[in-house]
């Protein structure tokens, strides 16, 4: 069971960077913005922060 998990485990972080890797810069770029603001809803939320989810994506899009 654990060795077809792995192989599972492996097959899918394969075909996750053929995809990153068929990404173009500017793609890339967009994406890395995207994960960094998940982040930092997910922080704030963690740390207290009263901000619903709407309200952190407006103030996303400024940065973005």
């Amino acid at each position: 069971m654990k060795i077809k998990n792995l192989k599972n485990f492996i097959n899918i972080v394969q075909n996750g960077q053929l995809a990153m890797s068929s990404l173009s810069t500017e793609d890339k770029k967009k994406l890395e913005k995207t994960w960094d603001i998940e982040h930092a809803y997910y922080s704030s939320s963690l740390e207290g922060s009263k901000l619903d989810r709407k309200e952190f994506e407006k103030l996303a899009v400024n940065i973005a």
